[in-house]
């Protein structure tokens, strides 16, 4: 009798999982083998795949789970957040920002009708460059208005996701590719939206692709224009001083250098769009029509910055009309475009005058108010008498452009007000009262940069130290820093702070000025470059 016995064969698997294979162990073959459920991981058996490198233990299961995330398995992992891809797109979907496009975007980018939308809207299942113009247009209108149309996910949010929509479904430029004005608009909202978003290297990159494809169009070359029709040519003309102002501003705001010169001729009356659209727009590119090659070698300091100069600058922005005052026409410009309209002369003053300051041209004794020290306070009470004027939905609509040119306006003036000493307490008292009104408004806009919000604050807190005072004492109102701001469903005018009472503000002038020193105001402008 044979007392011998052997151990049973060991079963050999033919085909290890897919997370045992990265982590080169030993796999049992079952459907959910034991590696697998002991690590809480989705057992999935995929086709052999080549070897590739192996990789740190930590980093195979993180890569693995990463790669089977998406699968259909159950698992206890926790929902996924909402995103705006749950959102059903639709056409619906698509025209129900219509209304807002047409009141908040068109007027300041009258190229692409609502007619033109819905057209495109129509035929975006069938045409990439369509799809891919709706997904810019949903984008900007979102920016601009800072609305979602689902309200648990961020506009933000959304705006980032139609813009990554939007680079999926862009086709490549082919090589017989006939260049088309939808095409440029996808590039400019793009550029405007990614503004919004404050990422200014890839908005400049767009704004420079808007540029190529208008010199593919030769917009502004006799022989291609005289080919269309009137409104045809009118709006490609409108599209060329679209790109310009964008790019002018861009040349400002971020030091970028420029390549589209302006056109001869402003664009020509297009009976297809609103009166009202038509003025606004001529009085913006006049506007803008004004950083010439001068303005732009002053502002990069490739040239000599004159008194001459300032003064002639001066005088060409003060004489250009804005808004309804400079409009005869029947139809009214909108709360909307005279805002950006004042804002920006304002802002383009505020320019020529901060050149004249860092070349030391200005004086506190200057009969003339371009090359005076104290301009910009003086600004400070038109900038408040605008911001009362209109609401704040009428400013905030435009975006990072005005909120910029907003916050340079609103430092310079706290520069100014700090360094350089006014003749009276009244007038002290009058300089800090309005500057606590403009930080309050800044402060009360929902997208307001933190960083500039900052600036401003230690802006804020420097006066405080200058006038030391107990609000509680004194009765006045809090300082704009400690309001807590009404929300945005009251009316715009009752979402500002109030700015602390004059009395008070008396009584604080009296302390500044007595601790300001009893010389003569200087003649340069040494202390007010270093404040700024």
């Amino acid at each position: 009798m044979d007392t011998s016995f052997s151990l049973p064969p060991t079963r050999r698997t033919n085909q290890a999982c897919d997370a045992c294979k990265l982590r080169k162990v030993k796999c049992n073959g079952q459907a959910k083998c034991q590696q697998c459920s002991h690590l809480n991981l989705r057992c999935v058996y995929s086709a052999p795949k080549p070897r590739t490198k192996t990789l740190k233990r930590g980093k195979l299961i993180a890569q693995y789970k990463e790669n089977t995330s998406g699968r259909n398995e159950n698992s206890d992992s926790s929902p996924a957040q909402p995103s705006p891809s749950l959102i059903i797109h639709d056409a619906p979907f698509f025209t129900s920002f219509l209304d807002d496009y047409e009141a908040s975007v068109y007027p300041v980018n009258p190229i692409m009708t609502v007619d033109d939308v819905l057209a495109s809207i129509r035929e975006m299942d069938q045409n990439a460059e369509a799809k891919t113009f709706v997904y810019a247009y949903t984008a900007i209108t979102i920016a601009l208005t800072n609305k979602s149309p689902d309200n648990s996910i961020d506009s933000q949010s959304q705006v980032r996701y139609w813009l990554e929509e939007l680079i999926k479904a862009r086709a490549a430029i082919a090589f017989d590719e006939k260049m088309s004005v939808r095409r440029v608009m996808i590039s400019q909202f793009t550029h405007i939206s990614l503004m919004c978003l404050a990422n200014m290297d890839m908005s400049f990159y767009y704004v420079r692709e808007s540029i190529t494809m208008i010199q593919m169009l030769r917009i502004g070359h006799p022989e291609a224009m005289d080919k269309l029709n009137s409104n045809e040519r009118a709006r490609r003309q409108r599209l060329y001083w679209e790109v310009f102002i964008h790019e002018r501003y861009l040349a400002i705001s971020n030091y970028r250098p420029v390549v589209l010169p302006p056109l001869h001729d402003l664009p020509e009356f297009d009976p297809s769009i609103p009166p009202g659209v038509h003025e606004g727009f001529l009085q913006i590119i006049r506007l803008f029509r004004l950083i010439d090659e001068g303005f732009l070698a002053n502002w990069f300091g490739t040239t000599t910055v004159t008194r001459e100069w300032i003064d002639r600058k001066h005088k060409e922005i003060d004489e250009e009309p804005v808004g309804n005052e400079a409009h005869i026409g029947i139809t009214p410009l909108s709360d909307m475009q005279q805002a950006d309209l004042i804002v920006t002369k304002h802002w383009l003053r505020m320019l020529v005058w901060q050149m004249a300051m860092s070349k030391c041209l200005l004086s506190s004794v200057s009969s003339k108010e371009s090359l005076s020290l104290s301009f910009p306070v003086r600004l400070s009470t038109q900038l408040r008498a605008l911001m009362t004027r209109f609401s704040r939905q009428a400013i905030e609509i435009h975006g990072s452009g005005i909120q910029q040119k907003l916050f340079e306006l609103t430092d310079t003036i706290a520069n100014v007000i700090i360094t350089v000493p006014a003749s009276t307490v009244q007038e002290t008292a009058g300089r800090v009262d309005d500057f606590t009104f403009l930080i309050g408004f800044l402060f009360s806009l929902p997208s307001f940069d933190p960083v500039q919000k900052e600036i401003l604050q230690n802006k804020l807190e420097q006066l405080q130290s200058l006038f030391p005072y107990s609000a509680s004492e004194a009765g006045a109102s809090p300082a704009a820093s400690d309001v807590t701001y009404a929300s945005s469903s009251r009316p715009p005018q009752y979402d500002l702070p109030s700015p602390p009472s004059r009395i008070v503000w008396h009584e604080m002038a009296k302390k500044l000025s007595m601790a300001q020193p009893q010389e003569p105001p200087r003649s340069d402008s040494t202390r007010l470059i270093e404040g700024v």
